[in-house]
């Protein structure tokens, strides 16, 4: 915010905050005791709010300026309106982290992750299922080969791979903490933008993030370990609602900044491995799908 000059106090400001309103330049005028500053809100307005400052000086009876008025009542009607339905779009969504509404594809990804999480440590881990489940085999062969740990399995038609390693949980604490988010945001999201948008996100993200997982464990990793959880998918839901709400607010996906500041510190924490293993690579890649997709307006 600049400022960009003064006129005498006999005259009206409303008449100049009015004819500038109408240009699309949001003013605001501070009183003194002698003079009306006027301040304009945005750097890139300055040179032509200065220019319709010193005509208005010059001949403030024009009748472009009373002729100004209707046109800045009608924008402050409409910006009325917005911050209204804003407002309104910010408490559905703040209600729908509770959960309501019918959310079809998130209970059933929930679902199936707490039904794999039970049948796989019903008794003890069931290493055979996981190992069907994971991105590539880990187990030895039947006559004692360990397979190659790369593409193997995937090429020869085995592509479930690419997606079934976010339904493997690993712990209790693992679970609850992936579930209790994909119901939140699962939920934002399918309730506000549908089942096919989320699907689409959940089904891309889930790809994107177990492949960069697998390639950074195939390289880094050593020796090279199996992963699996939902966190990649979420970190690329949280990802698209962030965007959202900094650049379509009126969609009604708006998350707290001490939310977003908090699954960003949990971001950093996991990265710096004082929590032990974690699928760091799946949480940035979904997080890096997540953005784009909230940027591409989809």
């Amino acid at each position: 915010m600049r400022q960009i000059g003064t006129f005498p106090k006999d005259r009206d400001p409303g008449v100049l905050v009015d004819h500038l309103l109408s240009l699309g330049i949001a003013t605001r005028v501070v009183e003194k005791p002698e003079t009306w500053d006027v301040w304009v809100i945005s750097e890139d307005h300055v040179p032509r709010a200065r220019e319709e400052l010193e005509a208005f000086q010059q001949d403030p009876e024009d009748p472009r300026y009373a002729d100004s008025r209707p046109v800045a009542q009608a924008i402050r009607r409409e910006s009325e309106r917005r911050d209204r339905e804003f407002r309104k779009n910010f408490r559905s969504s703040t209600q729908a982290w509770g959960g309501s509404g019918r959310v079809p594809l998130t209970t059933a990804l929930m679902a199936v992750c707490i039904a794999l999480f039970i049948v796989i440590n019903w008794d003890g881990l069931n290493a055979r299922l996981v190992d069907r489940l994971t991105f590539t085999s880990f187990l030895k062969g039947p006559h004692g080969e360990r397979p190659a740990t790369g593409l193997d399995d995937i090429l020869k038609g085995q592509v479930w791979r690419l997606i079934t390693p976010i339904f493997l949980h690993f712990g209790i604490l693992h679970i609850v903490f992936d579930m209790w988010a994909l119901k939140v945001l699962g939920t934002l999201i399918e309730s506000r933008r549908g089942t096919l948008t989320l699907a689409v996100l959940v089904f891309l993200s889930a790809i994107a993030s177990d492949v960069g997982q697998y390639l950074y464990n195939l390289n880094f990793a050593n020796p090279y370990r199996p992963f699996g959880g939902m966190s990649g998918v979420i970190y690329a839901l949280f990802g698209y609602v962030w965007m959202k709400g900094r650049h379509e607010p009126e969609q009604g996906m708006v998350l707290h900044p001490s939310s977003i500041r908090t699954i960003l510190l949990w971001l950093f924490l996991c990265m710096t491995g004082l929590l032990g293993p974690i699928a760091n690579a799946a949480h940035v890649v979904g997080l890096v799908v997540g953005v784009l997709f909230g940027l591409a307006r989809f």
